[in-house]
């Protein structure tokens, strides 16, 4: 969780705590403030807080939370953005196929002063074989899928290496890892909302310039994946 005032985290733990399913909530703080946390979620003992004690940024922060990890599921959320309940019922049967590593469903996008949006996806619903979100990316460089709000099987989120170092790739890299040796799985529900706001580093022109500059990195990456399992590379 970065240093930003617009977060939802009592939103968040209201999700939580209304869901059946048993949780635990890994709080990692990025940046050098000792923020107070909003009572409720503070007091609630299924939450577990750690600092980082200086500014780290995305993929480490949430590789230090990963590392923390105990559950066989993880459902990584930002603190801007708010999980639905069907997130935690909907995506983990998925998981009941041992070759699934990752499920998602639909999100919804909410702008200050545009209408909520909500994209189309393309799959059918059910399991997509391993490489095949791998193949979207290398020729669209974009997948149809919202990884803030996916569900990852803890095993093969660290099997890949965790979220990967990059200013702007962090979650593609993971993709990439995880796609490449195991199955995907959509639910045609919506797991969560994605609050677009002003104070998104994601919005500046400089973050666009440096992803740009990750993408060379992702796409080596995704090739030497392919290479690894044996799949022909698609755009090379």
């Amino acid at each position: 969780m970065a240093d930003r005032p617009e977060h939802r985290l009592s939103e968040i733990h209201a999700v939580l705590a209304a869901s059946r399913v048993s949780w635990e909530w890994l709080i990692q703080l990025d940046g050098e403030r000792d923020r107070a946390l909003p009572a409720e979620v503070a007091a609630d003992p299924r939450t577990q807080v750690e600092r980082n004690g200086r500014q780290l940024g995305i993929a480490t922060t949430r590789n230090r939370a990963l590392s923390r990890a105990t559950a066989p599921l993880l459902l990584n959320v930002d603190s801007d953005d708010v999980p639905a309940r069907e997130a935690l019922t909907d995506l983990p049967p998925a998981f009941e196929d041992p070759a699934v590593g990752l499920g998602f469903g639909d999100w919804v996008e909410h702008w200050p002063d545009r209408d909520p949006w909500i994209p189309d996806v393309r799959f059918d619903p059910g399991r997509l074989e391993p490489g095949r979100l791998s193949q979207i990316w290398a020729a669209e460089r974009w997948v149809p899928l919202h990884l803030a709000g996916a569900m990852w099987r803890t095993d093969a989120v660290l099997a890949a290496g965790g979220w990967t170092a990059t200013v702007g790739g962090a979650d593609i890299g993971l993709l990439l890892g995880v796609d490449a040796e195991w199955a995907s799985f959509y639910v045609p529900v919506t797991t969560f909302t994605y609050h677009h706001h002003g104070d998104q580093v994601t919005a500046s022109d400089e973050w666009r310039a440096q992803f740009d500059l990750d993408m060379r990195f992702l796409e080596r990456r995704r090739q030497a994946l392919d290479r690894l399992s044996g799949r022909s590379i698609a755009g090379r």
